[in-house]
C-alpha cells in the first residue's frame, strides 16, 4: 500500500502531465493528434505553473491558525512526523522546511499546553540506510531541548497519516494516556489528518503550523502572472491531500 501511495503521488504531479505529454506528442505520427497533445501540453504548462492560483486554494483549504487560549491544558501533543530529510551520502539527517511541526510542538510543552509529545513516523523514504528512522532523531532533538525523555513517546513504525493514527492510539492505550490530545502537524496536511484520527476513533484539538501560505500571498500582482516552479509542487501536495481525503471514503474504517 505504502509503494502504491507513492506512485499515486508521483502521477499526481502536474509537471509529470507535461513531460508525458510531450512524450506522447512527440511520437504521435498523427500530425493533428501531435498538434493538440501540443497545444495541451502548453496549456497545462500555463495554466499549472500560475502560482496565484494555488495559492488562494492553498490558503481556503488549510485548517485556519487556532491559537491556544491561556488555560488549555492537555494530556498529549501528537506530533506527525515528515519533517526531516536524509542525505544518503552523509548519512544525516536535516530538519527541512516543514519542520515548524518540530517547533510548535516543543514550544507547547515548554509553555505548560500538553503534558507528553507523541513523535510518530518512521522511515517513509526510498533510502537505502534502512537504520534511519525519524522518530529517533526528533525525540534526540527534543530531549536536547530539555525536554524529560520520560515526557516523550516514541512511534517508529508509521509511513502515512493512517499509520500515525492507529500506532499512536496503541501507544495511547497502552501508556494509559487520557485525553484531551492536541494533533500537531502542518495546516494544510490538518484537514485530512482530522479526519483519519476521527476515523480510528482518537478526538484531538487541531493545533496547525507551518502555514506556507498567508493572506498576504493570496492577493493579485504583477508576478501573478510569472511561470512558477513551485506553483507545480503546490498543486501536487494539493492533489495528494484531495485524492487522500476523497480515498478515505472508500477504504475500512
Amino acid at each position: 500500500m505504502f509503494i502504491i501511495s507513492k506512485i499515486i503521488g508521483f502521477f499526481l504531479h502536474p509537471f509529470v502531465w507535461v513531460v508525458l505529454l510531450l512524450i506522447a506528442s512527440w511520437i504521435s505520427k498523427n500530425p493533428a493528434r501531435k498538434k493538440t497533445l501540443l497545444k495541451l501540453t502548453i496549456f497545462i504548462f500555463i495554466f499549472f505553473s500560475n502560482s496565484y492560483i494555488p495559492k488562494n486554494i492553498w490558503y481556503h483549504y488549510q485548517w485556519p491558525y487556532n491559537e491556544m487560549k491561556p488555560g488549555e491544558k492537555y494530556t498529549a501533543g501528537i506530533l506527525l512526523g515528515g519533517f526531516v530529510s536524509y542525505d544518503e551520502v552523509k548519512n544525516q539527517s536535516f530538519f527541512n522546511q516543514r519542520s515548524d511541526r518540530f517547533i510548535q510542538a516543543a514550544r507547547l510543552y515548554k509553555q505548560g499546553y500538553i503534558s507528553k509529545i507523541i513523535m510518530t513516523g518512521g522511515n517513509a523514504l526510498f533510502i537505502k540506510n534502512r537504520a534511519y528512522n525519524e522518530a529517533d532523531f526528533v525525540v534526540k532533538n527534543l530531549v536536547d531541548l530539555g525536554i524529560p525523555a520520560t515526557d516523550i513517546f516514541t512511534e517508529r513504525k508509521a509511513k502515512n497519516t493512517i499509520e500515525n493514527s492507529i500506532f499512536s492510539g496503541r501507544i495511547l492505550d497502552s501508556a494509559h494516556v487520557p485525553a484531551p490530545y492536541v494533533l500537531i502537524t502542518s495546516a494544510v496536511h490538518m484537514p485530512r489528518a482530522v479526519k483519519i484520527f476521527n476515523r480510528t476513533g482518537i478526538r484531538v484539538r487541531p493545533y496547525p503550523c507551518d502555514f506556507q501560505v498567508l493572506a498576504s500571498d493570496t492577493r493579485f500582482t504583477w508576478q501573478s502572472i510569472l511561470p512558477s516552479s513551485a506553483a507545480f509542487e503546490m498543486w501536487n501536495i494539493l492533489f495528494r491531500e484531495f485524492v487522500g481525503t476523497i480515498s478515505l471514503r472508500f477504504t475500512q474504517r
